[in-house]
């Protein structure tokens, strides 16, 4: 996964103040976790888990990790959690825009090993559907998983799946609609001062 614009997958873990993304080596694709809308709760997410789906003008990474399961090989580290402009899951393919998860959860309590798993349509001119890394979840603040359009090619509309594991269980899966700008023109025109300066 990669960051921002094309198929700019963010992963991002918020631990005290760490963000990961995953970065596209090709496609340049950034993945965080990003508050979408209102709280969205899977059947057998643990009920100690607060689950929201978001979207955030893209913010600069202070550093890498590595993470064989996306195509950059790698995610973004951030020194701070990003926050949500909008609540919602509805997402306009705008370079630099960032849309995910945020994981809230009780009593400080972690889930480490979690695979974050997003899967999309195809990037355009690739046959890439799926990018994954591993994470923890939850522990001293909220955990943020979350994906930026960097390139022209990842910006495909369509269902886009976020889904969270730990040992085969499922924390939780949250979809987001990708779409047209015109449809959310709010949106689509609500980070152009962050990404002039």
């Amino acid at each position: 996964m990669t960051a921002t614009d094309t198929f700019r997958h963010l992963a991002n873990r918020q631990t005290p103040s760490h963000h990961r993304c995953m970065k596209h080596a090709l496609l340049s694709l950034a993945l965080t976790t990003l508050p979408v809308c209102a709280t969205a709760q899977t059947s057998s997410a643990p009920p100690q888990i607060t689950v929201t789906q978001g979207i955030f003008c893209e913010i600069v990474s202070v550093a890498t990790m590595d993470a064989p399961g996306t195509a950059a090989g790698q995610i973004e580290l951030y020194d701070h959690t990003p926050e949500f402009q909008w609540l919602g899951s509805t997402v306009p393919t705008v370079p630099g825009l960032s849309f995910g998860v945020r994981v809230d959860t009780q009593g400080g309590l972690s889930f480490g090993g979690t695979v974050i798993t997003l899967t999309h349509p195809p990037l355009t001119g690739t046959d890439i559907t799926e990018q994954s890394y591993v994470t923890t979840l939850g522990g001293e603040g909220p955990s943020v998983n979350a994906y930026t359009f960097d390139l022209p090619q990842e910006m495909v509309t369509g269902t886009w799946t976020f889904t969270a594991q730990q040992n085969g269980r499922e924390l939780y899966k949250v979809q987001f609609d990708v779409v047209p700008p015109s449809q959310v023109p709010q949106i689509a025109l609500g980070c152009e001062g962050n990404l002039l300066s």
